[in-house]
């Protein structure tokens, strides 16, 4: 494997984890607060056994959604970067290059998720059916967008 795709992977990896485990938990939370609102009573162990449960039953899918979502944005962006000329280790540019990369996966999580809607003709992720829960989504994004910036950032300094 060549060292640049072994950078990308190493750059890219972390933040995709990033980005779905704080959906995943989300989600959860945003589900678990519903059925407490609802009157079930639900104890400590019960919140992080379906936190858990739920990271890894959302993983094959929304994980793979999120992996696909996440390199188109980050491809992009380090298009419109290199246009823009913010690829140079200054501060103002790198922190204009993390504004954009962080932005990208946030925004990226809104289109995924409005997307599911008319395209599955369900949304999937009850975690994001309130305003609340799809804010939290792109959350999710905005920071495996600046994750994916702080690691890569080390690729045009090199």
């Amino acid at each position: 494997m060549r060292h640049s795709t072994r950078r990308a992977i190493f750059h890219f990896v972390p933040s995709w984890a990033v980005g779905f485990l704080l959906a995943s938990v989300f989600h959860s939370i945003s589900v678990l607060m519903g059925l407490a609102q609802i009157g079930v009573e639900l104890n400590v162990s019960d919140w992080l056994s379906m936190i858990w449960q739920d990271a890894l039953g959302l993983l094959p899918t929304y994980g793979a959604i999120i992996a696909v979502t996440l390199l188109l944005a980050f491809s992009i962006t380090h298009f419109i970067v290199k246009q823009l000329n913010l690829h140079e280790a200054k501060s103002a540019t790198s922190t204009s290059r993390t504004v954009l990369f962080a932005v990208a996966g946030g925004l990226s999580f809104l289109l995924m998720l409005l997307a599911m809607q008319p395209i599955l003709n369900v949304t999937l992720i009850a975690g994001a059916r309130s305003s609340l829960g799809l804010g939290a989504q792109c959350f999710a994004g905005f920071c495996a967008g600046y994750i994916y910036s702080q690691f890569s950032d080390s690729f045009s300094t090199h």
